[in-house]
């Protein structure tokens, strides 16, 4: 078969695949999102605590710190192995 006439079930999984990695980039920018809201969370509550405005390397301390502390919670055995748990069931409720 030549490239010029790609089976159907070829093309079919083409757009699988566009589909996929547009869904991806997609999943990225809300994580990034999501990312973002843990940051201004942590900012917030910082300077609640303060009468001056947090200087620019204060905000950057911050985040930095924020981010890794979510990223490590999420990371953690347990926390992966609840995501996973959570993933499963909601692939079963998915094909029925």
């Amino acid at each position: 078969m030549t490239e010029d006439k790609k089976a159907p079930a070829s093309e079919s999984f083409d757009q699988l695949m566009k589909k996929s990695r547009d869904e991806l980039v997609e999943l990225r920018m809300q994580l990034q999102n999501l990312m973002v809201k843990f940051g201004l969370r942590a900012l917030k509550t910082y300077q609640a605590a303060r009468k001056e405005p947090l200087r620019l390397v204060e905000v950057t301390a911050l985040v930095k710190y924020e981010l890794r502390n979510a990223i490590a919670d999420v990371s953690e055995l347990c926390s992966i192995e609840s995501i996973v748990k959570q993933t499963i069931s909601e692939w079963e409720n998915c094909k029925r």
